[in-house]
């Protein structure tokens, strides 16, 4: 709520994207009814804040609400058809499966084992323990 400023005047904060210009620390948000003073300039979007800050110029108190986080989609591998999908091996479709190389598909040896497979990336073959030498 800013004292004195009528409604409809169309003040714009600069939200989104920059929530920058309002004083507070951490998650930045003001929150409903919340009484604040603020510094603007003219703007090809007309009045812009340029500085947000609570009553005498204290911190803005904020919103107690949080935006909720974004859910990563994280593809996981069946153990059972081999592929990076969106099942795991008790759901998946096809009935069981023999092993066989997940990079390859052959049935005559395993991941590990793939003389297809790049060098970058096979795990922990080649390293310095492996030469006798010690990491602390």
């Amino acid at each position: 709520m800013v004292p004195g400023l009528d409604p409809g005047h169309g003040l714009w904060l600069g939200l989104p994207p920059s929530l920058s210009v309002i004083k507070m620390s951490g998650f930045r948000s003001l929150g409903e009814e919340e009484p604040v003073e603020f510094e603007c300039k003219v703007s090809d979007k007309g009045l812009e804040a340029t500085v947000v800050t609570g009553p005498s110029g204290a911190d803005c108190r904020g919103s107690h609400r949080r935006p909720m986080s974004k859910k990563r989609f994280r593809k996981i591998r069946c153990y059972n058809c081999g592929e990076f999908a969106n099942h795991i091996a008790a759901k998946c479709t096809m009935g069981p499966q023999p092993k066989r190389c997940h990079y390859c598909k052959s049935e005559d040896h395993l991941i590990a084992e793939c003389s297809q497979r790049p060098e970058k990336g096979r795990g922990s073959e080649g390293t310095d323990t492996e030469l006798g030498e010690s990491r602390v």
